[in-house]
């Protein structure tokens, strides 16, 4: 029964029918990684720079993670596959020990690089999106919502 299925008509009068193209986001290849994390720079803040430079000793505190952008180019000399640039900031809080008084709270900004290559499409698809944004820096949307995204892929056979 499933080989009889085909996909929407367009104008069933005529029995013309037409594909219907799923949109994956042209990546179709996935990684998973577990990475250690160590022996990230800290960019503390003045306040906490001005109490480490007095500080005895640190106490580790906690990682808190911030953002992570997430870039996404073409590799030039191998056609389909893609590089995928994740960076992750993490805001850092620890105790530094001033003399024999408690310790001070201090915090700061870490920043860690992660970069994965990729297959996707080989295709020279025209791909537009609804969620595009015209004229702006870069394309990632700095606030997310849950509105549905309508995607337009066309190519053109020769």
């Amino acid at each position: 029964m499933a080989e009889l299925i085909e996909p929407g008509p367009v104008c069933d009068t005529a029995g013309i029918r037409e594909a219907v193209c799923i949109h994956t986001r042209k990546i179709y290849d996935s990684c998973r990684d577990k990475d250690c994390v160590e022996d990230l720079r800290l960019y503390p803040t003045a306040s906490s720079q001005a109490v480490i430079d007095r500080a005895i000793s640190l106490k580790a505190g906690k990682a808190e993670l911030l953002y992570a952008y997430i870039d996404v180019e073409p590799m030039g000399f191998h056609r389909g596959f893609y590089t995928v640039d994740v960076r992750y900031f993490y805001r850092i809080t620890a105790d530094a020990f001033v003399g024999a008084s408690r310790p001070v709270s201090v915090c700061g900004l870490a920043v860690f690089d992660k970069r994965a290559i990729l297959f996707g499409s080989e295709g020279s698809a025209k791909v537009f999106a609804s969620n595009a944004s015209m004229g702006s820096l870069d394309s990632q949307a700095l606030e997310s919502s849950n509105l549905p995204v309508a995607v337009v892929e066309t190519v053109v056979y020769k």
